[in-house]
Order: structure tokens, then C-alpha cells, then sequence
């Protein structure tokens, strides 16, 4: 139920959106669209755009030298296991390619939810579990799930392999955890995972093997990634030099973040891009105190410091809700710490969670609102 209302606060925070492009449309003199049209290209803007023509045309045979952000070519830094699945629902789903891309999101939301849910219950049982679903589906990072994002497919899986490990199944875990490698490349925090739980059964010499194997199997979905879109443009690196020319990343190891937190405290209103990420920082920080305060599993801590500090590090796209959605441990802890420990009067508990559960759900629909009518970049 809690996905279900999290997914209309979205539509309507794209609404909001479909309102003012047909305002503007009007006060141009030009052919109001349909309102469905707008909500369709809001929800597949940004990197949606991006995905959707691998969808259609898979990646670059070649990328020519200074790529710019303005060439097609630039599609080759974005990672395959989404486009790729969209793609298969799409020759089954009518539609098109956009149908199919935000039908295959709305799933694998769910499914992120729900094995938050479950590895949240392997933590601390299912109490906790029912009220971390419900954090996961309305944090406003949340508004991916309904995007042409690959957050949802990433969280699903890394959190499906997260739980696998801790149940020592490994060879799911290996699994899961190569897809996630190869749909997003922060997912290659799960190597620390896996190097925590050769820690955690360094008394088990089978175990340990087992954690160890898995631990070096888990970025082969990082590797094979390079591999097939260096093969597809006869250029091996050509993702790392897309990254560089077209994309203009680099690293800046936290300077670029504590730059723009610092800008808005000087000036809170000047930039809701350095609002929002103030507002991830905070919640990090906030998760990192919980995660501590909880004894949470080393393994699900690897993971999230991994996430956090691949997070912080750019020197462009900074601390995003999306990528704190994504560090699962920092949204589990807190809830943990929470459930698990009333130090509010039973009277007033339920008032602060109401008050949280309210941020929330109008944080997400302004973030959708935000990202659509392009006043930040998600």
C-alpha cells in the first residue's frame, strides 16, 4: 500500500509539471499536448533519454574523438543490464520503447522494496522490515522507480545480494551481485560486502573461501560491462572516456560536495541542486550515526560506506537523493534504531512518524516536480 501511494505522489509531482508545460504551450501560442504526453516525457527525461536509444539502437559502433554531451555517442556511459531488459519487455509489451522501459521500473520498484524489506527482516526481524518498506517507498530518492532510471533494477538486485550473503548463499549472491555490477557502476561497493563477510567467518575456513570467491566474482559485472561497450565501439576504456569528454566527471574526493553545502548555507534559496544535496549529506549523515548506533552488519556497512564514498567523490554529480537510495544501510539503520529503541514516549511516537512519513511523501512529490521542470539535475 505504501508503493502504491508513494507511486501517485509521483504522478502527481509530474502533473504539477504537465500543468506548467501546458501553461507555457499556451502563453507561446502553440498546440497544447495532451496531458499524458507530458507526464510521459517527464518521466522519461534526463537519463531516461539516454536509455531509451540503447533500447532502440544499443550501443555506439564507434565514439569519435571530443565527444560532447550533444552526440549520440555519449549513450556509452550507461551501463546495460536496464536498457538491455527493457528491451526484451519491449518485443512482448505494445507500446514502445518507453512503455516498456517505465512498465519494467514500476516492477522492479516494487521488488526493491521488497528486498529492502527482506534484508532488513534477515537484520532485525520482521517489525522492522514492514516499517523500512515503507521508509524505501516514500523516500523522495524514491521517485526513480517511476523514472527511466537504473536505481530500481541496481537496488533490487544489491540488496537481494546483500541478503544472500548474509544467508551464505553464495552462489546467488555471486549472481545478483555480477547484474547489479553491470547495471550501475557504484554497485561495485559490493566487493567490500563481500570482503566483510571474509572477515565476519575468518574463523570458518570453508565459509571464508566461499565469501572470498564471491567477494572477487561480484565486479565482474563492471568488467564485462567495459568489455561489451569497448567491443561495440573498437575501443577498449571508451566508457571512461566518455565519462571524461562528455560527461566532464572527474573526482574532487568530497571538495565539490563541501563546496555546495557550503553555498547554501550562505544562500538557502539561491539553488535547489545544492539544497538537495545538503539534504542527502544530512541524511547520510544521519544513517552513518544510526548504522553505527545499531551495530548494523559489517557487511551491509562495507556496502553503504562504498555507495556514500563513490557518492561524495565526483566532481560533478554530487550527493543526489537517488544515490542515498541506493545506499541502502543508510535508510535501514535509522528505522532499526527506531523501532528498536523508544526513547519518545509511546503517546508521541506515533505523532514523529507521521511527521516523517509526511516529509517524505511531500519531498517526493516536489522532488519529482523539481527534476521535471528541470530546476535540478537528478
Amino acid at each position: 500500500m505504501a508503493y502504491i501511494a508513494s507511486r501517485v505522489l509521483v504522478l502527481i509531482g509530474a502533473g504539477l509539471v504537465a500543468v506548467a508545460r501546458t501553461q507555457e504551450q499556451a502563453r507561446a501560442g502553440r498546440d497544447r499536448l495532451p496531458t499524458l504526453d507530458h507526464v510521459r516525457a517527464t518521466l522519461m527525461s534526463w537519463d531516461g533519454a539516454w536509455y531509451e536509444r540503447i533500447v532502440t539502437d544499443g550501443y555506439p559502433r564507434s565514439v569519435p574523438a571530443n565527444v560532447t554531451f550533444y552526440m549520440e555517442e555519449a549513450r556509452a556511459a550507461f551501463f546495460p543490464v536496464y536498457p538491455y531488459l527493457s528491451r526484451l519487455i519491449d518485443v512482448v509489451l505494445p507500446g514502445g520503447p518507453s512503455v516498456a522501459m517505465l512498465g519494467v521500473n514500476l516492477v522492479l520498484g516494487w521488488v526493491a522494496v521488497w528486498a529492502c524489506g527482506c534484508l532488513a527482516r534477515e537484520l532485525w526481524g520482521t517489525e522492522v522490515a514492514a516499517a523500512v518498506m515503507v521508509v524505501v517507498a516514500l523516500f523522495p530518492g524514491s521517485f526513480v522507480f517511476s523514472m527511466a532510471y537504473s536505481e530500481a533494477t541496481m537496488l533490487a538486485l544489491a540488496a537481494g545480494a546483500l541478503t544472500m550473503m548474509l544467508q551464505h548463499r553464495w552462489a546467488w549472491a555471486a549472481v545478483l551481485g555480477v547484474l547489479a555490477t553491470a547495471t550501475r557502476p557504484n554497485a561495485v561497493a559490493l566487493f567490500w560486502a563481500g570482503a566483510a563477510m571474509m572477515w565476519v567467518l575468518r574463523t570458518d575456513r570453508t565459509q571464508r573461501r566461499h565469501a572470498a570467491l564471491t567477494a572477487v566474482v561480484l565486479p565482474m559485472g563492471f568488467v564485462l560491462t567495459q568489455w561489451l561497450i569497448g567491443w561495440r565501439a573498437n575501443e577498449p576504456g571508451v566508457w571512461f572516456r566518455v565519462q571524461r569528454e562528455a560527461w566532464d566527471e572527474g573526482l574532487s574526493f568530497g571538495v565539490a560536495t563541501g563546496r555546495f553545502i557550503v553555498e547554501f548555507l550562505v544562500n538557502p534559496l539561491a539553488s535547489p541542486t545544492r539544497a538537495l544535496t545538503a539534504a542527502s549529506v544530512v541524511t547520510v549523515v544521519v544513517g552513518i550515526w544510526a548504522m553505527v548506533r545499531t551495530r548494523i552488519h559489517p557487511a551491509v556497512m562495507a556496502y553503504t560506506a562504498g555507495v556514500v564514498a563513490l557518492m561524495l567523490s565526483p566532481a560533478t554529480v554530487t550527493a543526489r537523493p537517488r544515490f542515498v537510495l541506493v545506499a541502502v544501510g543508510v535508510l535501514l539503520a535509522p528505522v532499526a534504531w527506531w523501532v528498536q529503541n523508544p526513547q519518545v514516549l509511546a503517546r508521541h511516537r506515533r505523532s514523529v512518524e507521521l511527521v516523517v512519513i509526511g516529509a517524505f511523501s511531500a519531498g517526493l512529490t516536489a522532488s519529482m516536480a523539481v527534476y521535471g521542470l528541470e530546476g535540478a539535475i537528478p
